[in-house]
């Protein structure tokens, strides 16, 4: 069995679980598409797409980044120019196969942790994550939990440059208030989602520093 076989195998099985706060990876290679070298795998969104859009405005070289709310860890895949990635989600099918992915491209400086944002405590994840953060990835993830100020300020508390992702200006709206109230600098990269294969265009990304 080849990478490409491989890494869809392992895709497959994320696929058909419905959480409980809704949340389910829809497509036939859920939520993440992979092109890296010979794999090329279509899923919901588009990665590469997504990494190429933020690359205009800042740099991954070298840079501690964190994915919370990772999937599968397909931004941190599509990112080997960083020097470390950590990636943490509450499903473990998902976590089990973006480890699994990470040896099959031979990423070493990846690693995927479970983690409910609401149900495990945040004393064990600040534990698990390095003293300081280059970059967070906080993409589409605060409408799915509901303790998501605690996970923005330990994300301000720990990280100089948070990568924000909202699901819609509706929902978005109470998180760029959050980051307002805090004194951050919002600035707007991408008004549109157009990497999504089922059509959801509405989300918007911002830099917060």
């Amino acid at each position: 069995m080849n990478s490409q076989e491989k890494i869809k195998k392992l895709l497959n099985q994320t696929v058909g679980k419905i959480h409980y706060n809704g949340w389910n990876n829809r497509t036939e290679y859920g939520y993440h598409s992979y092109k890296i070298g010979e794999v090329d795998i279509r899923g919901q969104r588009n990665p590469a797409k997504r990494i190429d859009a933020y690359k205009k405005y800042i740099s991954f070289d070298n840079k501690i980044v964190v994915d919370f709310g990772c999937n599968v860890g397909a931004m941190l895949h599509h990112m080997p120019e960083v020097d470390c990635g950590l990636g943490f989600d509450y499903d473990h099918q998902c976590i089990s196969a973006a480890n699994e992915i990470s040896k099959i491209l031979n990423l070493k400086n990846l690693n995927f942790m479970k983690h409910d944002f609401d149900k495990d405590c945040y004393e064990s994840l600040n534990n698990s994550l390095p003293k300081f953060i280059d970059i967070a990835l906080i993409l589409s993830l605060g409408s799915w939990i509901q303790s998501w100020k605690d996970l923005y300020s330990l994300c301000l508390k720990k990280s100089k440059l948070v990568i924000l992702e909202v699901n819609n200006k509706e929902e978005g709206a109470p998180q760029l208030d959050f980051f307002r109230s805090k004194g951050k600098q919002i600035e707007e990269i991408k008004n549109a989602s157009l990497d999504d294969l089922t059509g959801n265009f509405r989300r918007k990304t911002y830099i917060i520093s």
